[in-house]
């Protein structure tokens, strides 16, 4: 390292470095140590630059990892950083600028290696190269360790991103120890072992290190609560400015590229100078969907801190979550537990010092932090962890007035579904299906009132309520699945959001009307032509065939967290024997459940509100010729008899009237007969409840998930080499 090598040095050529990882031990407290750490970083703007320089580094890194078993080099350079950092914290009020930049260069060669470690080798030879003990000349081992590196090492990265003042000189620092965390904990990626097994891991669910947790997990959301910009000069290399993470000449070589992982990736060429209206804009403006997540990262790129630290959180909460696992997870409680501050708690939420068994929060600056930040699976992830185990929140979150603010973003994903990934889409479905658990939420919806919805381009709407928004994109998903994806889980939790809603269904728009109806009518077709093939078949499923698993139980609850493949029918609808295929016969069943479930909607809508509803009644009377095929059909005939009372009483009122009546009038008539509508009518049907449940593993799901999101934005370059979590699934390396 030093001040003197080229920018685009060969790192085999640094006589700094050559020391480094070359035979000889060099002691903690050598000088040597000063020179080396004395550089400053230009980071690259491409991808490829960062993966070249992983190429550069990896003979250097081969050769540190031979030598460094007997020199002991790179334990010494993790007790230079230690002792850097203690001096650090014990004048954190002080201009300690460039004890800062001597911290933040040893952190990042510290990464370098050991992100090289975490894809090379296994846990016990990655603890060898961190624990190893420095021989001197004489032959004696250096025994002056209290404890071990890692356990220290992991300390002081925590420490770090607590107590050190977020500045502009140390904003680098930070973002870097949130790094070297992420890069620690990806072990889990090149490992078969469960987190709890790993040494990482365990450091930091037990002992000293999960002390910190609550006040780790409230520092980690309050950088993404801020959104913090990052400061001029700390990630470009025009040199404007100079450097702020240090004041010395610009140094380039081999280092100066590493940081390209970070910046590249996320800015995609927007970084400096867009500002954050333009980027918006772009969003909305993209026309594909390449260019709307550039547009989305560029945005993102504006606060990495923010972006790192909640990909941290999300792999630190999503770990060692069972209960009969052998490690609690602190930093998980300490998610789901805390609570509101409030204008006197400002000394509590500044920045305490001393850890506590949870902390307080500004939920209303967290709620506008989902709201504004752009929706994306990481915050689409915090928000369902929030909504689904932190009741405070939720019970926040439900009472606000402008709820619209977080359910409109998280409902335009859904309707750019072919656009997102599908779990993106899944966890947005299953927001909604929490929310739509509260009677509050259900009724408040339809009393916000919408100026339409650009990107909502169906039908122009100029005036809606959200609760019909909701309910037109949530249709436009079960559509999009009968006919692209074919997920039983999707329409699991599609139908039980919109039965959670139903018995509030108020003033639903013509336009909402007509696609609820239309909804059951292109279900009814689909039904009766597949019953027709298997009549043709002479084959019928039989009567007491199992149902297909829906993921909803007997109590009403969903289970949603693991997608179930749907299975197409083939081309042959006959097996060797003549019998129907299986496939066929499920998908009969899984239809017929689903149509079941909308007539149960609509008649929960007409049951409760059939008085606020007269578009609704409108549409019911228009489209009667709909339910005809089905009002004998053993399977429907009970739910049929409601809707088909409904429809005779107002036919009747109709009748009464003139036979030329316009629209507006047979609407008035049909709310004058609400007025006076018998409900005893009415068979009453059990009220539609559903509650969302997670699997009894959900780690199956989220630990994969979680590191797909921390290899696609993170901005780090992971080799795929020895990855084991993503071997059936290479696509999502792919950047």
């Amino acid at each position: 390292m030093g001040t003197t090598t080229s920018r685009h040095g060969d790192p085999t050529n640094n006589e700094y470095l050559n020391q480094f990882y070359g035979q000889d031990p060099i002691p903690s407290d050598h000088p040597f140590w000063n020179k080396f750490l004395s550089f400053s970083i230009s980071p690259p703007t491409t991808c490829s630059d960062h993966r070249n320089l992983d190429a550069k580094l990896r003979p250097c890194c081969e050769v540190l990892a031979v030598n460094n078993l007997k020199t002991g080099n790179f334990s010494s350079l993790i007790k230079v950083f230690l002792q850097r950092t203690r001096e650090l914290l014990a004048n954190v009020e002080s201009d300690v600028n460039q004890l800062c930049t001597q911290i933040y260069n040893a952190l990042f060669i510290i990464r370098c290696f050991t992100k090289y470690l975490v894809e090379t080798y296994n846990e016990e030879e990655i603890l060898q190269q961190f624990e190893s003990k420095q021989t001197s000349q004489t032959g004696s081992v250096d025994s002056d360790v209290n404890s071990s590196n890692l356990d220290s090492f992991l300390d002081a990265l925590i420490e770090i991103v607590v107590d050190v003042p977020l500045k502009d000189y140390t904003y680098i620092l930070h973002l870097e120890a949130i790094n070297c965390i992420l890069v620690l904990l990806s072990i889990q990626m090149f490992s078969t072992q469960p987190a709890e097994k790993l040494c990482v891991y365990r450091s930091l669910m037990q002992g000293r290190n999960s002390i910190h947790s609550p006040l780790l997990v409230r520092t980690l959301l309050q950088h993404f609560i801020n959104q913090t910009k990052v400061p001029p000069g700390v990630l470009n290399g025009d040199g404007q400015g100079g450097s702020i993470v240090l004041g010395l000449a610009s140094f380039g070589g081999v280092f100066s590229s590493i940081y390209a992982g970070l910046w590249s990736i996320v800015t995609l060429g927007y970084g400096r100078s867009n500002e954050t209206d333009e980027l918006l804009m772009a969003i909305e403006a993209a026309a594909t969907p390449e260019e709307r997540q550039k547009a989305r990262e560029a945005l993102h790129s504006r606060a990495p801190l923010a972006g790192q630290a909640l990909l941290l959180l999300l792999v630190l909460v999503n770990h060692c979550t069972s209960d009969k696992g052998p490690l609690r997870n602190p930093y998980r409680q300490a998610l789901f537990s805390f609570t509101a501050a409030h204008k006197d708690d400002d000394a509590v939420a500044s920045a305490p010092t001393k850890a506590a068994s949870t902390f307080k929060l500004d939920t209303g600056a967290l709620y506008g932090a989902l709201c504004h930040v752009p929706n994306s699976d990481q915050t689409t992830l915090l928000l369902y962890m929030l909504l689904h185990r932190n009741q405070q929140f939720r019970t926040y979150v439900i009472s606000r007035s402008d709820i619209e603010q977080l359910l409109v973003p998280i409902l335009r994903t859904l309707y750019h579904a072919p656009d997102s990934n599908s779990h993106h889409i899944y966890m947005s479905l299953i927001v909604i299906l929490i929310l739509s658990e509260d009677d509050l939420f259900t009724k408040t919806v339809h009393d916000v009132m919408l100026k339409g919805a650009s990107w909502y381009t169906e039908r122009a709407v100029s005036e809606i309520s959200l609760g019909g928004l909701l309910i037109l994109v949530i249709i436009r998903s079960i559509q999009y699945n009968i006919s692209k994806m074919r997920d039983k889980y999707l329409h699991s939790n599609c139908l039980a959001a919109l039965a959670n809603m139903s018995g509030q269904f108020r003033c639903l728009h013509p336009y909402v009307s007509q696609r609820l109806v239309s909804l059951f009518e292109t279900l009814a077709r689909k039904y009766v032509r597949l019953e027709e093939r298997i009549k043709n078949s002479q084959s019928l499923p039989k009567p007491n065939s199992p149902p297909v698993d829906t993921k909803v139980n007997a109590e009403g609850q969903v289970s949603s967290v693991e997608k179930k493949e749907g299975h197409p029918p083939t081309e042959s609808t006959e097996g060797p024997s003549g019998e129907i295929a299986p496939d066929l016969a499920q998908d009969l069943t899984v239809l017929q459940e689903v149509l079941r479930m909308v007539l149960e909607i609509i008649n929960s809508g007409l049951s409760h509100q059939l008085q606020h509803n007269p578009n609704l009644l409108y549409t019911l009377l228009y489209k009667r010729s709909a339910f005809e095929p089905f009002r004998t059909h053993p399977a429907f005939e009970d739910i049929i008899n409601n809707i088909d009372a409904v429809i005779n009483y107002f036919t009747s009122k109709l009748e009464h009237e003139n036979s030329d009546l316009g629209e507006n009038e047979v609407l008035a008539t049909i709310q004058r007969g609400a007025l006076q509508w018998p409900r005893e009518r009415l068979k009453k049907f059990p009220d539609l409840k559903f509650k969302y449940v997670e699997e009894d593993k959900p780690e199956e799901f989220f630990i994969p998930y979680v590191w797909s999101l921390v290899v696609h934005s993170s901005g780090i370059y992971w080799s795929a080499n020895n990855m084991k979590m993503f071997v059936a699934d290479s696509d999502v390396l792919a950047h």
